[in-house]
């Protein structure tokens, strides 16, 4: 089953995605948006390694061209990070949520969008290098719970 991790402090720059263990480069934007009464939205916007953009659903589409790199972080540095780790088939019956090694219980919604500007910047690797991050930079991640008594509650992620 494929498996799509994020590895955050909840900043861009710190944000690392791996695809069945391999972190993906040239990516420029992750959506994800699953939720417990079916909805099932997850888009990957990446530069395939034949310099064409490619949008895809990772637990469903083959993932054309794919490029993979080095990790970005030290051993030491993954585990001072937050990590989100989905394996599904792409129908949310079939999906499992860990979050720091512990499956989720209560879970209702996940939403996550992320998306490097494109203004002089091709993927969200190349904002790992120091300076500002420029606009048009997207970072959003939030879980919602049922609580007891069908109280629900919208968390940050990272």
């Amino acid at each position: 089953m494929p498996s799509l991790t994020i590895e955050s402090n909840g900043t861009i720059e710190m944000t690392a995605v791996y695809f069945n263990g391999q972190q993906i480069a040239g990516l420029t934007e992750l959506f994800l948006n699953l939720h417990e009464d079916g909805t099932f939205d997850s888009v990957l916007v990446y530069k395939g390694l034949d310099g064409k953009e490619y949008t895809k659903n990772p637990f469903i589409d083959y993932l054309d061209s794919i490029n993979y790199r080095e990790p970005a972080f030290s051993e030491w540095e993954a585990r001072q990070l937050k990590s989100l780790v989905i394996e599904s088939d792409g129908e949310i019956e079939n999906t499992t949520v860990y979050y720091n090694g512990e499956i989720l219980d209560g879970l209702v919604n996940i939403f996550i969008h992320i998306k490097a500007p494109k203004k002089n910047k091709t993927s969200i690797a190349s904002l790992f290098n120091k300076g500002e991050i420029s606009e048009g930079a997207v970072f959003r991640a939030t879980f919602t719970f049922r609580y007891q008594n069908d109280v629900l509650k919208t968390e940050e992620i990272f």
